[in-house]
């Protein structure tokens, strides 16, 4: 008797909570995702700084000087086109949350009505 009420109280409580454990998932990848592009990001501008410093110190003369300036054009340009993918993936990130959270908003309604 005890066994059966302990059983259906703990399939209420798991479907209470489905949606909001399934919504923490999608939360934590979003984040996780979300960590790596910035670290990636990141990870490439310091590359590139540290780059453009090192050539900075092998100025010695007026050729040196404008071989790093055009050095400095293509450094802006990489990372001009870094940030634009940059942008391009956190906007397809956004859109997947978007679309998880709608998903898991249908799912949750369907099973609210249906009980």
């Amino acid at each position: 008797m005890y066994s059966d009420l302990f059983k259906t109280f703990n399939e209420q409580t798991e479907q209470f909570f489905a949606p909001a454990v399934q919504f923490n998932q999608i939360v934590a990848k979003n984040i996780e995702a979300l960590s790596k592009i910035q670290l990636h990001s990141a990870e490439q501008i310091t590359k590139t700084s540290i780059e453009q410093l090192k050539q900075a110190t092998e100025i010695k003369d007026a050729k040196s000087m404008m071989d790093f300036n055009a050095s400095q054009v293509n450094a802006l340009n990489a990372l001009s086109q870094q940030m634009i993918q940059d942008g391009q993936k956190l906007s397809q990130l956004g859109q997947e949350f978007k679309d998880s959270l709608e998903s898991l908003g249908k799912e949750t309604l369907k099973t609210a009505k249906a009980q």
